[in-house]
């Protein structure tokens, strides 16, 4: 291998690797965000609020 070819290889390499991550974010950040909207629909905010409140007429369980 030459000297010449290094460069090149090392910086085709580095641009190859930036392409690569950069597709992942790009994939990853839409599947993301695609997920996310349909869970917000699925689910609303006034649903889960009201879901994670129990009823004040629910008996507390006695420890011996």
């Amino acid at each position: 291998m030459t000297k010449a070819a290094s460069p090149d290889l090392f910086k085709q390499t580095l641009r190859t690797v930036g392409v690569l991550v950069a597709a992942c974010v790009i994939f990853v950040g839409t599947l993301s965000i695609a997920v996310v909207a349909m869970t917000s629909r699925l689910f609303p905010a006034s649903q889960n609020a009201e879901l994670s409140q129990p009823e004040p007429s629910a008996k507390k369980p006695l420890s011996i």
